[in-house]
């Protein structure tokens, strides 16, 4: 049986073309620009720019998404907390799609992920979308729309209202984040120092000068005869003697060719300002990093872009109706799981003498296994702290 081919293209928009009856018009911006906007991979080409990006995507994918309903203050058993926490689409796991949210927003400032939903409306998978060119477009009733042309060619014309769409340095357009121009000369600089030092090494490997003969009178064959004899015996990689012989009619006069590159100083200062366009510390991208330096870079970086995350996801998937009602995606993560033991000890005790803690809670910080069930849903509190409606029954001795 002959087995059938599909795409991801197919996955996400099904085989049947799209119609073509919609009359879409190009939606105008305040600030008169073209209603498009293209994506380039130049910044992601730089060694330390793609190092910044992973470590703030690896960070960000340890972020858990939960739905949940602000008025019982619980997780909601469902699909979306399904999705979402275990398979956000079939070819990823939460930390990837994560990862990928996050990496593409960091790279082109803009990032856009695709609700696919079934005929009925219910919500069958989250796609992150990276498309060669998205154009801002709006039908006769004033719907927005964004035309995506993918990288071989195809183009498919998504309501924006399943999509989900983060920003980054949100500022001088109306819809698009900003690009990387700001940038541009780093990471020159950093290209240009690369390329330099590997220059430096293949002309430090290698011997340039001029090969005379004073006191001949040769034809030009006969010098270029004379040269090429020289570059084998003596200079050619791999090949000749490694010895070069001349005889009196001829001299070389070597050339010291210095090649210039960045000392180690200006290097890190070119390295520097890339990270710091990151909001990121050379610690953060060594891994090196103290409580203190985490908890910055979580302040800085990191829940800022969870709080983002939060408001375009529950923007993009609730109805208006049920946003008021209490429905919320969230993002949390365990902010103090590079703080040192003893740090973790005395914040459980605290937290634990006000009975806000779980034993499970509790254990989970110390990195210890969950106890389950009744036992570890309890609540531990001291004594110390009780309720105030039986205080006086307790000072005094009585049930």
């Amino acid at each position: 049986m002959k087995k059938e081919k599909r795409n991801l293209f197919e996955t996400l928009f099904g085989k049947k073309k799209q119609e073509k009856d919609v009359a879409y018009s190009e939606y105008n911006l305040l600030r008169g620009y073209e209603a498009y906007f293209s994506s380039f991979g130049e910044l992601y080409n730089n060694k330390v720019a793609r190092t910044a990006i992973d470590r703030i995507a690896t960070h960000a994918a340890k972020l858990t998404p939960k739905h949940i309903q602000e008025s019982i203050n619980n997780n909601i058993k469902g699909d979306i907390n399904y999705l979402l926490q275990e398979k956000p689409n079939e070819i990823m796991t939460t930390y990837d799609f994560i990862y990928k949210v996050v990496s593409q927003l960091y790279t082109y400032n803009n990032a856009f992920i695709f609700i696919k939903k079934d005929s009925q409306g219910y919500i069958q998978g989250f796609y992150p979308i990276l498309s060669y060119e998205d154009k801002l477009l709006q039908d006769r009733q004033g719907n927005l729309y964004l035309k995506f042309r993918f990288y071989k060619g195809q183009t498919y014309t998504i309501p924006y209202e399943d999509l989900i769409h983060l920003r980054r340095f949100y500022n001088e357009d109306d819809f698009w984040g900003s690009d990387n121009k700001a940038l541009r000369i780093d990471l020159e600089t950093a290209q240009v120092s690369s390329e330099g030092i590997k220059n430096a090494i293949k002309t430090t490997n290698s011997l340039k000068g001029i090969l005379n003969f004073p006191n001949a009178m040769l034809k030009p064959e006969d010098i270029k005869k004379n040269r090429d004899q020289f570059v084998k015996d003596f200079l050619k990689e791999g090949k000749g003697s490694g010895i070069g012989a001349l005889d009196s009619k001829a001299s070389f006069q070597a050339i010291d060719m210095k090649p210039v590159t960045l000392d180690d100083a200006q290097l890190k200062r070119v390295n520097d300002n890339i990270y710091e366009y990151f909001g990121i510390s050379e610690k953060i991208i060594t891994n090196n990093f103290s409580s203190e330096e985490w908890n910055a870079f979580f302040e800085g970086v990191i829940e800022p872009l969870a709080i983002q995350m939060e408001k375009a996801f529950t923007k993009a998937i609730f109805s208006e109706r049920a946003i008021k009602e209490g429905h919320r995606i969230i993002f949390t993560t365990h902010r103090l799981q590079y703080a040192t033991l003893n740090q973790k000890i005395e914040l459980v005790k605290v937290l634990a003498s006000f009975g806000l803690l779980m034993k499970d809670e509790a254990r989970e910080l110390l990195e210890l296994a969950p106890l389950g069930g009744d036992e570890g849903e309890k609540i531990l509190q001291s004594l110390n702290n009780i309720d105030s409606t039986i205080a006086n029954d307790y000072q005094g001795g009585k049930e």
